[in-house]
């Protein structure tokens, strides 16, 4: 119980002050979207690019672990579009937007907060390699998708789009440098150290507030079976498939751990980002991503008390 007062309750404490704040007290909601630059740009990146610099290289190359993270979540995905014939996907974008919606974790948001307040600075580590991996292999997606009816060279257009959009996202870039730092044994320049020692602190926090914020305008709407599914299979089915993909894998109890942690996160904000971009399942991604962060809080606190037991 003590991790629920200790962890759980002030994570969401943080989130409900963020949306209280564009809620009722005034935060203007360009504020949002300055928060959320921040958090992307300015403070997550520092964070994992320490996390990865100074981690060990047998950490960040977990084989074993990023396939047991992969298979839970193609797993749960296959799950949420194909065992419900009212969800009935019409073409790729919408398959993969529902697919999104139930398979898709806010790892940067509430994965990272969470991972750190439980395991410590090692559990980012986690969480910096099913981000990496998990965003690497969506961009590749894009890039092969957008690319799919366009003529000339595929292979060079599908490499041109994939590496456009990586340089374009720190979060991606970061763990990169640093996990270059930790192949080679480099150190890190003592003011780089101190700015970055400085700026990743408050990522957490203000990634939890800036959540928070963001759900404002967020409604439970639409098809209201099609919300209790994807909802039940984020929030039990997902965490569930983790638990027995690393117990069949048999992996060593944090990496185990983390997996079922990341698993059981409410769905992203980005597939909203995604959703309405291509004016598919807006409505869902809407109400899927508020449902699911509300249930996980009753998820979580009986969640990551097993999940801490089992570590120890």
């Amino acid at each position: 119980m003590e991790i629920i007062f200790d962890v759980v309750i002030p994570v969401f404490v943080v989130i409900l002050c963020g949306w209280s704040s564009c809620k009722y007290w005034g935060l203007p909601r360009e504020s949002v979207d300055i928060l959320n630059q921040y958090v992307l740009r300015f403070a997550v990146p520092p964070m994992l690019f320490l996390a990865t610099a100074n981690a060990s290289i047998n950490d960040l190359v977990n084989p074993l672990f990023i396939a047991a993270f992969f298979l839970s979540s193609l797993i749960t995905m296959f799950i949420g579009v194909f065992c419900y014939r009212g969800m009935k996907s019409k073409g790729v974008i919408d398959a993969t937007v529902l697919a999104l919606i139930c398979g898709w974790g806010n790892t940067i948001y509430m994965g990272v907060p969470l991972a750190f307040y439980m395991f410590g600075e090692k559990g980012t580590i986690a969480v910096v390699v099913a981000t990496l991996t998990t965003n690497m292999v969506f961009i590749l997606w894009l890039s092969f998708f957008s690319n799919l009816k366009k003529s000339g060279n595929h292979f060079q257009k599908i490499w041109s789009t994939f590496i456009g959009m990586f340089c374009k996202s720190p979060v991606l870039i970061a763990p990169v440098i640093g996990g270059i730092f930790s192949y080679y044994s480099l150190s890190i320049p003592t003011p780089i150290y101190n700015l970055f020692s400085m700026l990743a602190p408050s990522a957490a926090p203000v990634a939890l507030f800036a959540m928070g914020a963001s759900l404002v305008g967020l409604n439970l709407k639409g098809e209201k079976k099609q919300l209790v599914w994807v909802s039940i299979v984020k929030v039990i089915v997902n965490p569930l498939i983790a638990l027995g993909v690393v117990l069949f894998l048999g992996l060593e109890p944090y990496w185990a751990a983390s997996v079922i942690l990341l698993s059981a996160l409410p769905t992203g904000t980005m597939v909203f980002i995604f959703a309405k971009q291509h004016d598919k399942r807006v409505s869902l991604a809407s109400s899927g991503i508020m449902l699911t962060t509300i249930l996980s809080l009753f998820s979580l606190a009986i969640i990551l008390p097993l999940l801490q037991a089992w570590v120890k």
